[in-house]
Formats: C-alpha cells, structure tokens, sequence
C-alpha cells in the first residue's frame, strides 16, 4: 500500500508520521485485554525510521505486536535484548523493514519502525493484558497515552537510551479513539470516566449482557484515559490452567479480597508532602489544594500532622508534627489557599529526606511495630521526574509508608505505584476535575488500620508448590492482592481446591483467615495465565536486587523469552524482507514522534474546561432498562481557586483601609533595614530547606516598623502580615489567641504588650519622646496577659520558640 492518507497529522514542523491511535479492550470477570492500534505514515520522499516512545498502564503485560504493511501481516517474536537489537540493524543494513520493541527502565516502551518507504503506510497493534485490583468497592481503568515533560536528566537519571527519549511537540495533534467492552460482574458496577465524555450500551453477548463504553466525542493523545467503577460486589476469586509450557505443572492466579476483623480505627501521623513545582500549574495544582482540604478534614483528635511543600527547595510549615486543634487546623486550611505551583523544579528526592527528618516522630500508639513507630508521609505529586530509582530508593530506607495521591491528566504512574508498593503503603490517583473526597477517605481507611504481619498463603491441599508470588509489602481490608503460583497437581480438580490467606493483626494474639476462594478451571489455550505468572516472578525477582540469590537473576532472560515477554532483558522484533524493487536504497533517515503536551501540564491549557457536562454514572443494576448514556467531568473546579482570589481580594482590600489615609495624600509605608537584628530567615544555613512561616520580622525589627510608621498601628490580622511579621506568629495570634477574643482586641494587646519593649537606642528614644504608636482601644486584661505571658521569653532577635511551634505544644505534644 503506498497511498498516503487524505487526513494527514500535522504539526508547526510539519506533517507527523503517527497518524493516530485505535483501543479495543475487553474486560472479562477482573482482567483486561487492550489491543492498540497504531497506524504510521511516511508523506516524505525519503525512507524513514521511526522511533516513538510510549506509556502502557503500570501492571500491563505485553504479549504480542502484530504488523500490516503493504497487504501483508506479520507477528513479532520476543529474544534477548541484545540479539532482537542486532536483527532489527541488521535488517536495515540490508535494506529490509523492520520493527522493535524495547522496555524502558520506567516500563515505557520504545518503538522503533525502520526503512517505512516514501507514501507507505504501516499498522502496528500491540497486544497487552492486566490484572484488575478494586480496591473497597472501586476499580479506576488507566490507559495512559502520552508522557508529560520531566524534571531531570532521561539519560543519566531516566536510564533512556539517547534515541528513545520522549519528546513533545505542544502543536502537535494526534487522534485517539477506544471502545472497552465489558462483561461479567463489572456490569453490574456503576461506569463513569472523569477523564473524556463516553457513551454506553447495553448488548447480548454469548456469555450474557455486555455494556460497551465508547468515546462522545473526538479525543486526542493528550491525557489519560479513565474508566472508573463504583458499587463492586467486591469477593475473592481465583482462576487456575495447566502451562502448556510446563508439563505437570498448574498456575493459579489467586485474587483475594482480605477482611480484617472490626477494631477501632487507629490515629494518624502522617506527614503532607506536596509538590508545588512548575509542572503542577493550573489544573493540578487547584486538585491538589482541593485534596488537601479534605485531608484536613479527615484529621480527628489524637491525629498529628505537618505540612510541607517543595519544588527546587522544600518549605516545612512547622519543625516538628501538629497536633489536631482548632488553632492548627485552620492554619493549615490558610497554608492550602495560599499554595501555588512556583517553586520551580521537582527536586522530590531532597524533599522527601527533608520532610522524614521534621522533627522527632510523634507516632500514636498503635501505629506501626515495635519501639519505635513511624510516621506515614502522604505526598500529592504528578510524579514528573527522571531521578526514579533515587527516590524510590530514599523512601525504602526510610521505614516510612508513603501514601501518594497522583495529581494531573497524564500522571507518571510508575513511580507512584513502585514508591508506595515498595514501602508498603498504597496509591490514588485524581483527574482534574474529579471529586478526591473517595480518593482521600480510602487512603485514611487504610492509613487508620492495623497492620497485618506475616501474611502467608495456604495453597489447595494435594498439591505441591513449584513456585510461588510473593505477597506485597502491606495487606489492606478491601484492596485486591493477586498472588500467582505454579502448583505441581494430579488433576484439575485439585489444582481448583481452596486457597486461603492468613495473616497475623498487630496488637492481636494468633492468626487469624483473612481471606479465601475457589479458583475457576480454565482451558486456556493461548496460555495467558502462565505468562502472567512468569511476570509478576520476573518483576518480583528483579526488584528483589542483591537480596535474591545470583542464581536466579540469571535465569531472568531464559524465563522472560521462555514466556515471550518484553523486559529489560528481552525485546520484541520482526523483520519483514522486501523483494528487489521494493527496497529501500539509503539507510533510513530517523524521525522521532514527538508527544502532545499532557494536558493542563504547566498551565497549559485545562482538562477542566475542555469538559462540557457534569460526570455522572451509568448502572445497569439501577437503570437496567438504558442501552445508551453520555458521560462528561466535572464542573469546572474553578470554584474554589475564584472563592480563594475573592478572599485575597478582601484582605488587600481592608489592608488598604487600615494603613493608607483616607485622605488625598496617603502616607509611605516605611520598611526596617534588611538586617540580621530586624529580620530572620529561618533556612539561611542552606538554600535547599527552609521554614517559610517562620520567616520575617524579629521583634525588634516588628517594633522599629512601629517606630518608623507611628502614624496609624495594624488594627487587623492582615495588617499584621503586611508589616512583615512571620506567619507563624500572626497565625498564633489569630488562632490561639484569637479563638475566644475579638480581633482588633488580640491585636491591640499584641501591639500594647510589644511598645512595652525596648530592643534599639532609637526606640528607646522614640519612646521617650513619645513618637512611639499610642494604644488604639482598651483591651481585656485577660487577652493582654495571655499575649504578655506568651512572650515573655521572646528576644531581640528571635520569637518564643513556644508561639512559632504552638501546633506542637500543649497537652500530648
């Protein structure tokens, strides 16, 4: 075929060799199968190779690539690494066709499509299964389809080899279209996408009622797609085959739903990290703050918290973890209105050391084992690194869970999963526009419950255990655990019998059964089942690292080509021999496909406001009588960035009141002299950390500023931010302080008590000539004691260590 299509993708660089993108998936009991379809162009008058970079969902398994070029199809055969490199070169040396596909150390995949010939056009589908896991009641679908810009070096830190770097070209246009048809129990869940509009309908299949989800409406590469289901009838099961590459052997893919016995749910610690580099503008920035306004209100009595944010550098808003008052809770809902995306780049490595050392760790009761409990971090990020193995690798010594809420339309997904897997928390992920509140309550739910020690499995009785997966770090009630194992069996009968998984609780004798099921016999003819398994032993060995025995890492390559599966070590090829005359006669000329900018990514542009209509789901159970619905986002969450601008605009509004005449002339606001005596900054000794809310004026720098501008004192909280004032300590004021008193009497005491002092000659002057502020109103005795007691121990230079830490002292701190 050497048409060239009539529809041809463009750029401001011109015409674009990937000409689209086609999903059909199919979704069966809890495993999905995805074919993509990638359709390829050459409108140049030159052969070309292409090399295109692309994501696949975290726990996808590829199986097979499938090629049609002029007329004919091809399949693909996985080998080592190294040879499936040297027969895709060597085919281009000879003038030949040919395509590989290689795995990146992010699990991206590279395709490289050489010698495509001028006017040729050339469809690759991909094939790739994966394991379902709900969690409590949901399962989210992510396909993702394009790879937002990173922070940091791809080659040195990403692992990528130099050709395959992903790259973005934010004028390029590529269409996306996918249908996902759906049978079994998922039926019967309510069906939604927070991503893109869809349709659905309601079809007979052979195996009974299928819904089919299809796009509303044109899409393009720029965001993640997803599926979100809600209302599962969430129970183990398990499915089991013989592997026809392994006479005598059985697989059993085991997918339990634990249940642990009732107990009161146990306080938190938790330590909020929050990305706020550039990246994270617009849409996801205004997600995260919506986020982290439901985080603070899930805090209960007996919880503790910090907050701390970071880009280039890290901010910590306290040294050391909060207890949960009134006082600190609306500190931190202040600390949330007032995050934006502008600090620079994503150094998230530094910033997660910075945030586990804050303080001692202020660990409840009941958390954690042993003598020394740990407290859990919860970072809010896109994820857009390059430094994966740094931070990964940061976080696992920690002894720190970390709980992460990925952020943004086309969230880096890897590294999310492997830093919450790794150290045995968990992982949600939010779209822009969609609701975080399910999100947020099922990482407190899991965050709040016991731990489960020695998890261990009981496979069917009769049958002897040749190989078996490896449980993850931590067992969470209602959160999916799939375990897979080969099992030397004498029938299929037995290989079906009960598998059990136990656990012990912590702070509770003995063990206890936390889940069971009986696996489904299946033919399995393609043998789906064992390459499955072969994987997650692959993944599992491999990340085990020095502490699995050498022998086994060199098994790697044999098992991953023995099962025909694309890792580090192995790479799918085909070649495709052209005859004479239908060769190419240079070598060809690289043409890398450069991605869509993510949308939202940076501020650019906003998923939000592409959406037209509110999501809402579909449920057969409810509605059994619909075949076809529309599904959209959202509403724009522009609501709370626009209450957040009003509030602003309030405060500079009054601050203007309180300092400036109301008379024609307005007098100069006078500042104290940028010196150590007047001014602090708390994260002087580096430039990587600092206490942000700790920073600004001393009190002798706050008292020249009253000697300076005698003419009118701050009557207002506001006003006491503008002077310069470290946030920690107008924040102490107005909600400690301030709980019980009235405003401008919390400030005029604050202001009475502070005339009282005498830190410079000049002040000492300035009172003595009488040029200091007088007292605007009368203030309680009660309020002015509070305030004059609070500060007693305050110097010329530093504020009492017991206002700027007021979250962390007090009865239980």
């Amino acid at each position: 075929m050497h048409d060239t299509p009539r529809t041809q993708c463009r750029s401001t660089n011109g015409p674009l060799p990937l000409q689209g993108v086609h999903a059909r998936g199919r979704v069966v009991g809890r495993t999905l199968e995805m074919q993509l379809e990638q359709r390829y162009c050459n409108p140049e008058d030159v052969n070309v190779e292409v090399v295109y970079t692309f994501p696949l969902p975290w726990h996808a398994v590829l199986l097979g690539l499938e090629v049609e070029l002029n007329g004919e199809t091809l399949s693909g055969i996985v080998k080592a690494r190294n040879q499936a490199r040297t027969d895709y070169e060597d085919a281009l040396a000879d003038v030949d066709s040919a395509v590989l596909v290689t795995v990146n150390p992010d699990r991206t995949h590279t395709l490289e499509l050489g010698n495509l010939l001028p006017g040729e056009t050339c469809v690759v589908r991909l094939r790739y299964v994966q394991p379902l896991q709900p969690q409590q009641g949901s399962l989210r679908l992510l396909l993702p389809t394009t790879l937002a810009p990173r922070y940091g070096d791809p080659v040195r830190e990403g692992g990528y080899e130099p050709h395959a770097v992903p790259q973005v070209d934010p004028t390029a246009e590529y269409p996306f279209d996918i249908r996902i048809d759906i049978e079994g129990e998922l039926t019967r869940a309510a069906i939604g996408s927070p991503s893109h509009p869809v349709t659905l309908r309601t079809l007979s299949g052979a195996a009974g009622t299928v819904v089919q989800v299809a796009l509303g409406r044109t899409a393009w590469l720029d965001r993640d797609f997803v599926l979100v289901f809600d209302g599962i009838d969430q129970a183990s099961h398990g499915l089991a085959a013989w592997d026809r590459l392994e006479p005598g052997l059985g697989v059993v893919m085991a997918n339990f739903t634990p249940s642990l016995p009732d107990r009161e749910p146990l306080p938190a610690a938790l330590k909020v990290l929050v990305d706020c580099s550039g990246s994270m503008a617009g849409d996801s920035i205004q997600a995260a703050r919506r986020a982290l306004q439901r985080i603070l209100q899930a805090l209960r009595t007996g919880d503790r918290f910090s907050l701390s944010r970071f880009g280039s550098t890290v901010d910590h808003r306290s040294r050391g973890l909060w207890k949960v008052t009134s006082a600190t809770l609306a500190s931190g809902r202040r600390w949330v209105e007032m995050l934006d995306a502008d600090m620079g780049g994503t150094e998230m490595g530094a910033a997660i050391l910075s945030t586990l050392q804050l303080g001692s760790d202020h660990a409840p009761s009941g958390i954690g084992e042993g003598p020394s409990p740990q407290s859990d971090v919860l970072l809010i990020t896109d994820g857009e690194i390059e430094a994966i193995d740094e931070v990964v690798a940061t976080a696992r010594r920690s002894r720190h869970r970390f709980f992460v809420v990925g952020i943004g339309a086309s969230v880096a997904e890897g590294l999310l999963r492997r830093l919450a897997e790794t150290t045995g928390g968990s992982c949600e992920f939010v779209a822009p526009g969609e609701e975080v509140e399910p999100a947020v309550l099922r990482l407190f739910h899991r965050m709040r419950a016991p731990k489960v020690l020695h998890a261990r499995i009981e496979w069917p009785a009769g049958c002897t255990v040749h190989t078996e997966g490896g449980l993850p770090r931590s067992v969470f009630a209602g959160d999916d655990v799939t375990v897979f194992a080969w099992l030397r069996a004498p029938s299929a009968e037995a290989l079906c019998g009960p598998v059990r998984l136990y656990g012990r609780i912590a702070g509770a004798d003995g063990e206890v059964l936390l889940a069971e099921l009986q696996p489904h016999f299946i033919e399995d003819e393609p043998s789906t089942l064992a390459r499955l398994a072969a994987y997650q032993r692959y993944q599992q060995w491999r990340q085990a690292g020095a502490d699995a025995p050498a022998v086994l890492h060199q098994q790697l390559p044999v098992l991953a080509e023995k099962y025909q599966l694309v890792t580090e070590d192995t790479s799918l090829v085909l070649v495709k021999q052209r005859a004479e005359g239908q060769q190419a006669h240079t070598m060809p000329e690289l043409r890398s496909v450069k991605g869509m900018l993510a949308a939202g990514w940076g501020g650019h542009g906003s998923v939000q406001f592409d959406m037209d209509q509110p999501m809402f789901y579909y449920s057969m159970a409810s509605d059994p009588g619909s075949t076809r619905m529309r599904f959209g986002i959202d509403p724009p969450a522009g609501a709370d960035q626009n209450a957040s601008l009003v509030r602003r605009a309030k405060r500079r509004l009054a601050l203007l009141g309180d300092l400036l005449d109301d008379g024609p002339m307005q007098e100069v606001v006078r500042t104290p002299e940028r010196k150590p005596e007047f001014w602090t900054s708390v994260g002087a000794d580096t430039s990587e950390v600092s206490w942000a809310a700790h920073e600004g004026l001393t009190p002798a720098g706050f008292l020249e500023w009253l000697r300076l501008n005698p003419q009118k004192p701050p009557a207002t909280f506001e006003a006491l931010r503008q002077t310069g004032l470290p946030a920690a300590v107008v924040e102490w004021l107005e909600f400690v302080v301030g709980e019980h008193a009235p405003e401008a009497e919390v400030v005029a005491a604050f202001v009475q008590v502070m005339l009282t002092q005498h830190f410079t000659l000049a002040q000492a002057v300035a009172s003595a000539l009488g040029r200091l502020p007088k007292p605007q109103q009368p203030v309680c005795d009660a309020v002015l004691q509070a305030v004059r007691s609070a500060l007693a121990s305050m110097t010329e230079t530093a504020w009492p260590q017991s206002v700027l830490d007021y979250g962390e002292v007090g009865e239980g701190g």
